[in-house]
C-alpha cells in the first residue's frame, strides 16, 4: 500500500513538474501558434477583433483596418477552428477588457455542420484553469473534466509545436494576419445543388451563447462571409442557421461571398477556399470601408 501511496505521489508529482515546464514554454514562446495563441488569452488589447477559421487568417489585414477605423486590429482567427473555440477565447479576452467590434468570418464547416467537435478543444486546453473554460470542455465530452486534472494531459498534444515556437518564430504574422501565397491554378466544379448542412446543436447553442455574451458586454458583432472562388448561389440555404440568429439577434450580416469582381479571379486566390495576399487587400478594403460607414462609434 505504501508503495502504491508512494508511485502516486511520484507520479503527481512529475505531472505538476512537467505541467509548469510547459506552462513556461507557452509563456516563452517566441512565435508561432503557441506565441499567437498565449497573446491572444492574455496580451491582446485591441479594439476591433477579427474571428473564424483559416479564411479569416488569410482574408483580414488588420492593417487595413486600423489605417481606415483608426483603431488597433487583431486577427484571432485560427485554422481548422469555429465557434467552440472562439466562444472560448471570448470569455478569455473579456476577463481583461470588452472589445468595441468582432468581425466573425462564418464558415459551415466549422460554425454549424454537426462533426467531432473535442478537436475544436485543442487550443483550449492550456487555459483549462481561466474563467469559463472549463464548462466548454463538461458540455462537449463530460468526462474532459477528470482528465484536465493531469497537467501533462493538457499540453500533450502541443509539445513538439511548443518546443519548435521557442526556438524559432516559422510563421510570421502581421497583427495576427498571415497573407495567402501562391495563384490558384486548377478549376473547380460548380455546384448545382445546396450542400446538406446537418445543423450541430452544441455549435449552435455556443453560437447563441456567444451572441448574448457580446450583447450583453456591448461588443458589436458582425458576421462576414468573405469571396469564395466561383461562388455559391446557395448561399441562404447552407447558412441559414447563422441568417436566423443573425435576425432574432438583430446581427448585421455582410455577405462578399458572390462578389462577381472577385470570385472569377485566379489571380485573388491561393486555393478556392483561401484569397492570396492580392485578395485579402482588396477585399479588406472594401470591408472595412463599409464597417467604417457602420460603426462611427468607433472612433
Amino acid at each position: 500500500m505504501l508503495r502504491l501511496v508512494l508511485l502516486l505521489a511520484l507520479v503527481a508529482g512529475l505531472d505538476a513538474l512537467c505541467g509548469f515546464f510547459f506552462q513556461r514554454l507557452t509563456k516563452s514562446a517566441i512565435g508561432g501558434d503557441t506565441a499567437r495563441n498565449e497573446y491572444i488569452a492574455n496580451k491582446v488589447t485591441a479594439p476591433v477583433l477579427i474571428f473564424g477559421s483559416s479564411r479569416a487568417i488569410h482574408h483580414y489585414d488588420p492593417r487595413i483596418f486600423k489605417d481606415s477605423l483608426e483603431v488597433d486590429c487583431y486577427n484571432c482567427g485560427q485554422n481548422g477552428m469555429g465557434i467552440v473555440l472562439f466562444y472560448g477565447r471570448y470569455k478569455m479576452i473579456t476577463q481583461r477588457y470588452i472589445p468595441k467590434l468582432i468581425i466573425y468570418d462564418a464558415l459551415a464547416g466549422f460554425d454549424i455542420e454537426e462533426n467531432d467537435n473535442y478537436g475544436y478543444l485543442t487550443w483550449l486546453k492550456p487555459y483549462y484553469q481561466n474563467a469559463g473554460i472549463d464548462s466548454i470542455f463538461w458540455q462537449i465530452e463530460p468526462k474532459e473534466r477528470y482528465k484536465m486534472f493531469s497537467m501533462m494531459y493538457r499540453y500533450n498534444d502541443k509539445i513538439l509545436q511548443m518546443l519548435t515556437d521557442n526556438v524559432k518564430n516559422i510563421r510570421v504574422d502581421y497583427d495576427g494576419y498571415r497573407p495567402g501565397e501562391g495563384i490558384m491554378n486548377y478549376e473547380v466544379r460548380e455546384e448545382k445543388e445546396p450542400s446538406n448542412v446537418k445543423v450541430d446543436s452544441t455549435k449552435m447553442y455556443f453560437m447563441e451563447r456567444f451572441i448574448q455574451n457580446c450583447k450583453h458586454n456591448g461588443t458589436r458583432l458582425v458576421f462576414t462571409f468573405s469571396p469564395f472562388y466561383g461562388g455559391n448561389k446557395h448561399l441562404h440555404q447552407t447558412y441559414a442557421a447563422i441568417y436566423e440568429l443573425a435576425e432574432k439577434y438583430k446581427i448585421q450580416v455582410i455577405s462578399h461571398y458572390n462578389d462577381e469582381d472577385l470570385i472569377h479571379r485566379k489571380d485573388l486566390f491561393s486555393d478556392s477556399y483561401h484569397m492570396n495576399h492580392a485578395g485579402a487587400e482588396i477585399y479588406s478594403k472594401r470591408l472595412a470601408h463599409e464597417i467604417k460607414g457602420m460603426f462611427n462609434f468607433i472612433q
